[in-house]
């Protein structure tokens, strides 16, 4: 499924878009594909937070570790990007979302598994062009 925010369908939320969550996903997502990583990794450690890692040419490297207590809203809204069901909990699920930086649209993968603990961890695939740009 593929989402692009906010949708014509849904009234436009001010207090949505200006939320933590959603601000530190927008500077995560912005900046991994300024960057040019290939890959993002959502996990929670043991060590009372949660790890934010990206790869670039095939090298991981943890850009971020946010308290735990963020985790279940961070994921919630990598989910609500990428059009999950809130009320199915799956042991995998796959989705995309396309996100606009400046003047380009990037398409973004998004894979949500169930870990054996009962915690779930997230992969996002990011594409190192854009789909589209007002420069083509």
């Amino acid at each position: 499924m593929i989402r692009e925010f906010p949708t014509a369908h849904e009234p436009h939320d001010d207090s949505v878009e200006n939320s933590p969550i959603v601000k530190l996903w927008y500077a995560v997502l912005a900046d991994c594909l300024k960057h040019g990583c290939e890959r993002i990794h959502i996990a929670p450690s043991q060590s009372g937070t949660f790890a934010i890692r990206a790869c670039t040419q095939g090298a991981w490297e943890q850009i971020m570790a946010p308290t735990i207590k963020m985790y279940p809203a961070f994921l919630q809204r990598l989910k609500i990007m990428a059009g999950f069901s809130m009320a199915k909990r799956l042991p995998t699920e796959e989705g995309r979302f396309r996100l606009a930086v400046r003047d380009s649209v990037y398409e973004i993968g998004v894979t949500v598994r169930a870990q054996p603990d009962g915690t779930q961890d997230a992969m996002l695939d990011l594409p190192l062009q854009p789909v589209q740009s007002s420069n083509q």
